[in-house]
């Protein structure tokens, strides 16, 4: 697709220094950027996020007006996208089935659904869906894929893409919404490459994570935080996967200053950049962090900035020209959707 500069205008924008948690080579200042209300002013929540150079689209999640005095919750098949040159929100056919926490990815002028969560309205269950679909952007038309393999399919996993191939690491056959309710997080890790239609498994996660970021670099699968069979587990672990050399499995690095599950994550440079998340147990924070925390791949280093002026948790980021895009997500643990979106940029 055609590249377009982003040269919208910055509705406000904060500038901060930043101080490393341990010595880093170089300081580092960082800015946020209010964007258009998601949808026109439509809340959500729990989506997939994709990107190419020129949109951003966020699909499925659950209704804009739910909340956590609903005894059910369902999923939708909403499907928008946002413009980098007309800086405005657009519907899209919408995806022929309802999700929550879906594997979102795009990848030659194609958005992907790789499975995800799906939730009736009528029992307080999110299961866990193989079926996948691919969005054509030229043909603007949805077609169904093969479902993904036995055992596999799992929404709310780590997503990065490499060349043609999509990878999913994690994420979480069962989701109940009740009180210590059943939270099935799985280690798998797999790969789809969209030219061949064809599954891979590469190495099982070192522990199980769902409500995980994950971002590739260089080859370099990067998995971050998330949490381990329960809202309240949550997790600080760093874990990296060099796809040119599976043979030595996942590896360990810089553990993240916080532990969070339901985070958001994005690359800007050399550097990974993670926002907000679930299971805040601070009085006053509505089970949500506001943690921005970014990490020097080269360093292997973690640098805690400023907190997030929207804090929020259940979004996934998109980044793409240098900025780190952040559509949605909710205000309070549980459901709290809210059109909020912003960007995230880095002075390195």
């Amino acid at each position: 697709m055609k590249l377009y500069m982003v040269l919208s205008a910055i509705t406000w924008a904060t500038a901060v220094t930043v101080t490393p948690i341990k010595p880093a080579n170089r300081p580092l200042g960082a800015r946020w950027v209010n964007l258009p209300a998601v949808g026109g002013g439509a809340p959500v929540q729990e989506q997939g996020t994709a990107a190419t150079d020129t949109h951003i689209y966020i699909l499925g999640g659950i209704p804009s007006d739910s909340n956590n005095s609903w005894l059910a919750i369902p999923s939708t098949n909403r499907f928008e996208t946002y413009s980098f040159q007309t800086k405005s929100w657009k519907s899209l056919p919408l995806i022929p089935k309802a999700f929550t926490h879906i594997n979102a990815a795009a990848v030659n002028d194609k958005v992907y659904v790789l499975g995800g969560l799906t939730g009736d309205g009528v029992d307080q269950i999110w299961r866990s869906t193989p079926d996948c679909f691919v969005y054509d952007i030229l043909n603007g038309t949805w077609t169904a894929l093969p479902p993904m393999p036995t055992g596999q399919g799992r929404g709310a996993s780590a997503v990065g893409i490499s060349g043609n191939t999509v990878y999913l690491a994690g994420g979480m056959e069962r989701l109940e919404l009740t009180a210590n309710g059943t939270q099935e997080s799985l280690d798998i890790v797999t790969a789809y490459d969209t030219e061949k239609g064809a599954w891979t498994t590469l190495p099982s996660l070192p522990a199980s994570r769902d409500h995980v970021g994950g971002v590739m670099i260089n080859r370099t699968f990067y998995v971050v935080g998330g949490r381990d069979h329960g809202q309240p587990n949550v997790r600080n672990t760093t874990w990296t996967l060099y796809l040119n050399a599976l043979e030595k499995g996942w590896v360990a690095k810089a553990e993240m200053p916080t532990a969070r599950g339901g985070l958001a994550i994005g690359v800007i440079g050399d550097y990974i950049a993670t926002f907000g998340g679930e299971g805040n147990p601070a009085p006053g924070s509505n089970g949500v962090f506001n943690e921005t925390e970014v990490y020097d791949v080269k360093g292997d280093q973690w640098f805690k900035l400023p907190a997030m002026p929207h804090p929020r948790h259940g979004m996934v980021a998109a980044s793409v020209h240098g900025r780190v895009y952040i559509p949605g997500g909710g205000i309070y643990i549980g459901a709290g959707p809210v059109d909020t979106f912003d960007a995230f940029e880095l002075d390195y």
